[in-house]
């Protein structure tokens, strides 16, 4: 009966308990994707930043 409940959509709650779980995961994931694409491009600048360095002191 409660499962029923938690299936059915109502004006004001969109998402059922289990979709809002999952939105929520994906958003951590997604997050945590996001986080590490930014030290990943802040590693590459470092890299060719050295790189420019050792070029101009030759």
């Amino acid at each position: 009966m409660a499962a029923e409940k938690d299936k059915k959509q109502t004006p004001d709650k969109l998402l059922t308990g289990e979709q809002e779980e999952l939105l929520d995961l994906y958003l951590h994931k997604l997050d945590f994707y996001m986080e590490e694409l930014k030290a990943a491009d802040a590693v590459q600048v470092e890299i060719e930043t050295q790189h420019l360095k050792k070029i101009l002191h030759k």
